[in-house]
């Protein structure tokens, strides 16, 4: 939020309110919103989108576009109490839940266009809100503004582009692109209603050695980031281009005829800016991994996601650490078929010396719906800023090439650390995105793999 900079205009907000009390719901929360929910000690964890619109805004529309957002997503039609038995869930009956508009507000500037909206958010998105959310707008003459603010408990970071396809469609009057979303509710009914994996699994035996490792705790970034346990620092986030679009297609050639993703390739990157900077040569992390399986979630809003830890050995050199990483990371993933929940009872329970996870995330946004516009409509994902006690990365693959997100925390030892570990990762990234003998094999292999199964009867 603090690198978010609107232009003033007159600030619109709805508040989304239920014209009946909410009912209590059989479905638990899912693991993740009971996490999320029981750690709002410093404020919302809040996600928004923004982007623009041509125009003076057209409020009718938008509140049509809105009001269809909210009756299509089960997540945004739920709420979450305090209870003496922790977290539970309401739900809102269909159609019982009305836009409330509160009083304009004209900004003539850019920083108290920021201080409005982001107090708005501040306040709406708190996590026990019900719902946690709000929808806002910047009226211009010439482009305007809307953004859609939602505690985490209700989204993830995909679940952002849904609401801008959704939402600028609906408000330009366009057809959906996408079937029926599935209800976030029926997911975390399924979750809840899963059959226990067994102690002798192979998967689960795995997740409890990696935690044992680590001493019954979650990894931490290797690097000295100057905060001891049981200290937050404020955060603070940067985001850098890693690669061109075209440099990240050599570089992901280049990964595939290593047999490795190019997530896998920049992770091998992130091992060897370790090592170079004294951490060591073992990197071990955890990695979020979307749990959108069936055509009906990858439309839908909620928080579809769980975790899979994995260690990053370097070898001798870059390329070789690739070759290893790629098989590491695809059996790492079957290890995120094993409920979180599961995992911490098999361990018997979960040590928590940091209040954060060192994770290292990746997105392809151009499967995103609605790809193709973000950059014209000049979208953002805005997060909170809330406190910090380790590092978190979030890869990000679009149109334009591949950035790296950084969360830290705000202190002069940790902006040293993180500026020279991303400046490693991106030399290390740079040669693999050279061109190599390897890797431009593999293309012609594979296109003349291609030309065949179409010339070939």
């Amino acid at each position: 939020m603090d690198a978010w900079a609107p232009r003033p205009g007159v600030v619109l907000q709805w508040l989304v309110r239920s014209d009946a009390e909410p009912v209590p719901s059989t479905v638990p929360p899912s693991f993740n919103q009971s996490a999320h929910l029981a750690d709002v000690d410093d404020g919302s964890t809040w996600l928004a989108a923004s982007f623009d619109v041509p125009g003076r805004l057209d409020t009718d529309a938008l509140e049509r576009s809105l009001e269809r957002l909210v009756a299509r997503h089960g997540s945004l039609r739920t709420g979450f109490v305090r209870s003496d038995a922790g977290p539970s869930r309401v739900d809102h009956p269909q159609g019982a839940l009305t836009l409330r508009r509160r009083p304009d507000v004209a900004v003539q500037s850019v920083p108290e266009a920021h201080r409005v909206v982001r107090a708005a958010l501040d306040t709406a998105c708190a996590p026990f809100s019900a719902p946690a959310y709000t929808f806002l707008a910047i009226d211009r003459p010439d482009v305007s503004t809307v953004v859609c603010g939602f505690d985490h408990a209700h989204v993830d970071a995909y679940s952002l582009a849904v609401v801008i396809d959704d939402v600028r469609r609906g408000y330009l009057g366009e057809p959906e692109t996408a079937p029926d979303p599935g209800d976030f509710v029926d997911y975390c009914a399924a979750e809840s209603a899963g059959t226990p994996i067994d102690l002798a699994d192979d998967r689960l035996r795995t997740w409890v050695d990696f935690l044992r490792a680590g001493d019954g705790a979650p990894p931490q970034f290797p690097l000295d980031l100057g905060v001891p346990h049981g200290r937050t620092d404020r955060c603070a986030v940067r985001v850098d281009a890693l690669l061109t679009a075209r440099e990240a297609d050599t570089a992901e050639t280049g990964c595939r005829a290593d047999g490795a993703s190019l997530y896998a390739g920049v992770l091998a990157a992130m091992a060897h800016a370790v090592r170079d900077l004294g951490g060591g040569a073992t990197v071990p992390l955890l990695f979020p991994l979307h749990t959108r399986r069936s055509a009906a979630w990858r439309s839908s809003v909620g928080w579809f996601v769980t975790n899979a830890p994995l260690e990053v050995v370097t070898e001798s050199d870059l390329r070789a650490t690739i070759r290893s990483t790629g098989p590491a990371v695809r059996r790492a993933v079957a290890l995120g078929e094993v409920p979180i929940a599961r995992v911490v009872e098999a361990a018997g329970g979960l040590r928590r010396p940091r209040k954060d996870v060192f994770m290292v995330s990746y997105v392809d946004y151009r499967s995103a719906p609605g790809h193709d516009s973000l950059r014209s409509i000049d979208a953002h994902h805005i997060s909170n800023v809330t406190v910090s006690d380790d590092a978190q990365f979030w890869i990000s693959r679009t149109a334009d090439g591949l950035a790296l997100r950084s969360r830290f925390p705000d202190n002069p030892t940790a902006r040293t650390t993180i500026e020279a570990f991303v400046a490693a990762v991106a030399d290390h990234l740079a040669l693999v995105a050279q061109p190599c003998e390897a890797a431009l094999r593999f293309a012609v292999d594979t296109r003349t793999a291609a030309d065949a199964t179409v010339t070939v009867p």
